[in-house]
């Protein structure tokens, strides 16, 4: 347990103090074209991967592709920070629907308004439903796929989707923006738990995280067989994503 304390300490020093150095040296970019966001995206990423593989041992493993030149909606699992900062560089900097909470934190806030960043207020009132899609077709013609956690916030591990349903909000995203989705699964919430300080890297018996980008779910479905295949898709994969590297 000792050994594991020190390494989450190592890891998240790693972590945070190179990400507050990258966002105060790099605060120039905020004023330079959106293309530059992406390099700082890309960083970012390289930061994370890093310090999983000094101090965790962990390694990180990318399963299937996509169509980077297609529009669409990237509808990913919610366990921890981790899959946040892999998929603005996995997904080429999309414009990630978040808490507008987070959109107010000193400078690293700018840096998701420069990445196109939806804020919203939770809830699925209408008025905030036709918010979200009116910024995510102007975003889309910009170039930036959408991001978007599809139970809404963060969830613990192996947790029920009766406790965290799938929001019907990302329904009417995919039906207003008539796009295909593609469902994301991974199984960082093995070593990176829910508002977790901890680390757990001696959860995963080979020593790899996993995420995998499904085959998209094509536009045009009615809503009940959109959000069973969406569900389905992501928590059966993300299920034995887990169960595979888990030691159960």
């Amino acid at each position: 347990m000792t050994i594991n304390i020190i390494k989450s300490v190592l890891f998240n020093l790693h972590f945070y103090i190179l990400t507050f150095l990258l966002i105060i040296v790099m605060s120039p970019v905020l004023i330079l074209p959106f293309w530059f966001i992406k390099i700082i995206a890309r960083i970012w990423a390289k930061i994370l991967i890093f310090g999983m593989k000094i101090w965790l041992g962990l390694n990180l493993k990318i399963i299937g592709n996509y169509n980077k030149k297609k529009p669409c909606i990237i509808a990913v699992k919610h366990q921890s920070a981790w899959e946040t900062v892999i998929c603005t560089s996995i997904f080429d900097m999309p414009s990630i629907v978040l808490k507008k909470e987070l959109i107010y934190l000193p400078i690293i806030g700018l840096y998701f308004l420069k990445g196109r960043a939806i804020p919203i207020i939770r809830g699925n009132t209408i008025e905030s439903l036709k918010k979200i899609v009116k910024m995510a077709k102007i975003n889309l013609k910009k170039g930036s796929s959408i991001l978007i956690f599809p139970q809404g916030t963060r969830v613990p591990l192996n947790s029920s989707t009766k406790d965290y349903p799938y929001q019907s909000g990302i329904y009417f995203l995919y039906s207003q923006c008539n796009i295909p989705v593609i469902p994301v699964a991974h199984n960082a919430g093995l070593f990176w738990p829910k508002n977790s300080f901890l680390k757990y890297p001696n959860r995963h018996k080979t020593k790899t995280v996993t995420l995998e980008i499904m085959d998209e779910i094509p536009s045009g479905l009615d809503k009940k067989t959109f959000m069973d295949r969406l569900e389905k898709s992501v928590e059966n994969k993300t299920r034995k994503l887990i169960q595979e590297e888990s030691y159960g």
